[in-house]
C-alpha cells in the first residue's frame, strides 16, 4: 500500500503555483531554470506555515520518467561511473523529515525538451522517502526511481550567492501564501520599469504524482 506523502496534493499544488507565478510575474526570471528558488520558497513554507523542520539541499538528481523507453531525467554528470555535480550540473530541493519534495517536478518537461531531449514528461508531485532512494544510478530501473546526492559546500554557495531581487521574490511569495482550501490574498507586485500588476495563479496544472 502506498504511503501517503508528507505534504497533501493541495499543499503541494499551492506552494508550487505560487513559485511559478511571481517567477514568471517579474519577467527576469528562466522560471524552468530557478530550482534553488522553488527550493527556498518550498523550505520557506513549510518552516514558516506548516512549522516542519524543512531545509534546502543541493546535488545531483536522477529519476526514471518513462520506464518503457528508460527515460531518466539526470541533474549531474557522469564522470568516470562517478555521478558528480557543480556550478552547471546540480538540482536543488527540500527535505523534510526524511522526505524529499521536489516543488519544481511539474515543469521538469520544459528543461529537457530545451536541452534537446523531445521526451514527453508527465507534470506530477514529486515526494519521495529519502530512505526509497536507489544507491546509484544503474539501480534505477522502474518508473519513479530515484537517486539524490546531497552536496552541502554547493548548497551554501547557492543560498549565499543570491542576490536582493531572489529575496525580494521570497517576500512576494511568503506574503501571497495561504494555506488551502483558504483562498490567495490579492496581491501586486512590480517594480519602477513594468508598473505594478495583480498576481494571479499561471503555473500548469499537475496531472499525477511521482
Amino acid at each position: 500500500m502506498p504511503r501517503s506523502p508528507l505534504l497533501p496534493l493541495p499543499d503541494y499544488q499551492r506552494i508550487y503555483q505560487i513559485t511559478y507565478s511571481v517567477l514568471e510575474a517579474s519577467e527576469i526570471a528562466i522560471t524552468h531554470r530557478a530550482c534553488i528558488f522553488f527550493a527556498s520558497v518550498g523550505a520557506l513554507m513549510l518552516r514558516d506555515q506548516y512549522s516542519l523542520p524543512a531545509t534546502i539541499s543541493a546535488g545531483c538528481m536522477a529519476l526514471m520518467v518513462d520506464e518503457q523507453k528508460a527515460n531518466v531525467v539526470v541533474y549531474g554528470r557522469d564522470e568516470g561511473g562517478v555521478f558528480v555535480n557543480d556550478t552547471e550540473a546540480f538540482h536543488a530541493w527540500v527535505e523534510c523529515e526524511g522526505w524529499l519534495i521536489d516543488f519544481m517536478s511539474p515543469i521538469m518537461g520544459v528543461a529537457m525538451r530545451e536541452d534537446g531531449r523531445d521526451w514527453k514528461v508527465p507534470r506530477r508531485m514529486l515526494q519521495k522517502r529519502l530512505s526509497d532512494r536507489k544507491g546509484s544510478l544503474s539501480e534505477i530501473q522502474h518508473l519513479g526511481d530515484f537517486y539524490v546526492g546531497h552536496d552541502r559546500s554547493l548548497t551554501e554557495s547557492l543560498i549565499d550567492s543570491q542576490n536582493i531581487q531572489f529575496s525580494d521574490l521570497l517576500n512576494v511569495c511568503q506574503a501571497w501564501f495561504r494555506r488551502p482550501p483558504k483562498p490567495l490574498k490579492e496581491l501586486a507586485m512590480g517594480d519602477s520599469h513594468a508598473g505594478t500588476r495583480k498576481l494571479v495563479l499561471r503555473a500548469p496544472s499537475i496531472d499525477g504524482v511521482w
